[in-house]
């Protein structure tokens, strides 16, 4: 690996996978970072290896630093885990009070980062949205607490506040997700929300808290990682962290699943295929972590993490249990191959993951005839429901093969504010119609009136095209830019036109 060529960013994503040996000191390191600066910091040293230095603040937060960029070392005592109600008052200040509200419900700190300033009617609204949040990640810690004492694992108080931060717009969401990426990994507009191993906090879009589905995900990995389940910065077989996080998706509100039951969403489009989507192998699965990180393959890639981590779950209780340990005992930036990971499996499991891939749909069968599962709307032709931008929508689209007629309805599923929608409808082919709502109270419900796909976009060329899709723009109700939209400067989005054409 050249270290010079790479920018900070990839040097952290690659160095997730190497070097060797926890170490347990605390100390204060002078380093200069990317830009030459001197940085001073003290911290503990979490790990080492391969010429990187991983530093643990006392906020849980971990810096990767080359060894070599280290100019000084003065060993010290360890740093006391910051106090919740400081790191409460750390966030505040990092994203200005006026656009931040939090709460502490120990061990977690929740808030949220605001599009706008609130208006006073709405404070008692976002602190009850935060403590539904607090309470709903409470009970995320006994469901998953009682999961990994079924395979002999028990888990720990966590040494540092748990952070999780509510983006209140997709756009702001996004913005600071390209920051923290550096525009690497899945693209922002396709992360519904993520938890860092870096910063050790949980980051969600708030239209993902209307059904918790996402914030379950990914508090399962905050939980994995700040108990002792599984070590931060080892180099862990994606399939096996993303398939545990699947297993407790899909709870709503009251969390009732986990790994040893069926995903109520991957399990109805199993059942409704009889195949996992996707032509993905189970070795290469078990092998390599890149189908996770690409937009094109990473929906099929949770698709069989899923269905891997069940069928190995609830069939090979035993095997799994030793499995889990083996993963539990993992040193942080350990030097691990490909063949690392399968040599592992096969030791804990006795056969490769393609054999085990043979056995998932049989499996499957048995399992689905105890399950009744009924189509969503999402399911059907024509269909489209989703919650983005703030909104509840339920779009429906009927073509009589020259134009496309498009009717629904939108809900306000804001907590704390009354909105502003704009909202488009289109095709691959450029054709859409568009709809604005200046004023939607919360929890109120506005038609889309049906209409004809008769404009055109920019750079489109009309016509019913392959595919439709749906697009919320969303503001505050007494802001400039729904004001904007009012007066006919509303943000037309650009198209994919249809390959071929």
């Amino acid at each position: 690996m050249n270290m010079k060529a790479r920018s900070w960013f990839a040097l952290i994503v690659a160095l997730l996978c190497v070097g060797s040996g926890a170490v347990a000191r605390a100390d204060k390191f002078v380093y200069r970072d990317e830009a030459n600066k001197q940085v001073e910091v003290e911290a503990r040293l979490y790990a080492t290896g391969q010429g990187v230095l991983a530093l643990e603040k006392s906020d849980g937060s971990i810096d990767l630093v080359p060894e070599a960029a280290v100019m000084q070392r003065v060993p010290g005592k360890d740093p006391e885990p910051i106090k919740a109600s400081a790191m409460l008052e750390k966030l505040e200040n990092e994203f200005g009070k006026e656009n931040f509200r939090g709460i502490v419900t120990e061990p977690y700190v929740v808030g949220v980062v605001l599009m706008a300033p609130l208006p006073k009617s709405s404070e008692k609204r976002v602190e009850m949205a935060l403590r539904k949040s607090a309470t709903y990640l409470k009970s995320i810690e006994t469901t998953f607490a009682n999961f990994a004492k079924q395979f002999k694992v028990t888990p720990t108080k966590s040494r540092f506040p748990l952070v999780v931060l509510i983006f209140e717009t997709d756009e702001i969401f996004e913005d600071f997700t390209m920051k923290q990426s550096g525009g690497r990994g899945l693209s922002a507009g396709n992360i519904a929300g993520f938890y860092s191993q870096l910063t050790n906090a949980l980051y969600i879009r708030m239209s993902e808290c209307h059904t918790f589905a996402t914030p379950l995900h990914e508090a399962i990995h905050q939980q994995c990682f700040n108990t002792g389940v599984l070590p931060r910065l080892a180099p862990l077989p994606k399939w096996f962290v993303e398939g545990m996080a699947t297993g407790f998706e899909g709870s709503g509100e009251k969390v009732k699943a986990d790994p040893t039951k069926l995903n109520q969403a991957y399990a109805k489009a199993i059942a409704m295929s009889n195949r996992i989507p996707g032509d993905l192998d189970w070795d290469d699965i078990g092998m390599y972590d890149a189908a996770f990180v690409g937009d094109i393959f990473a929906g099929e890639a949770y698709f069989h993490a899923w269905s891997m981590h069940w069928l190995l779950v609830t069939k090979y209780k035993d095997k799994y249990s030793s499995f889990l340990k083996t993963m539990s005992a993992m040193e942080p930036l350990t030097d691990r191959k490909p063949e690392d990971h399968a040599k592992a499996f096969e030791a804990a499991f006795a056969k490769r993951p393609v054999q085990f891939q043979r056995e998932f749909i049989p499996a499957f069968d048995t399992a689905i005839k105890r399950e009744r599962f009924t189509p969503s709307r999402d399911d059907l032709p024509g269909v489209i429901s989703k919650q983005m931008n703030l909104a509840a929508i339920d779009v429906t689209a009927e073509s009589n093969g020259s134009v496309v007629a498009v009717a629904g309805a939108l809900k306000n599923i804001s907590p704390i504010r009354e909105m502003a929608y704009y909202v488009t409808v289109h095709t691959d082919s450029g054709a859409y119609c568009d709809w604005f709502f200046p004023k939607v109270i919360i929890g109120g419900t506005k038609q889309l009136q049906q209409q004809a796909m008769t404009k055109v976009l920019p750079g489109g060329i009309g016509g019913p095209g392959r595919t439709f899709s749906v697009r919320v723009k969303a503001a505050p109700a007494d802001s400039r830019e729904a004001a904007l939209w009012a007066s006919g400067q509303v943000p037309v989005p650009s198209i994919r036109l249809v390959p071929g054409r």
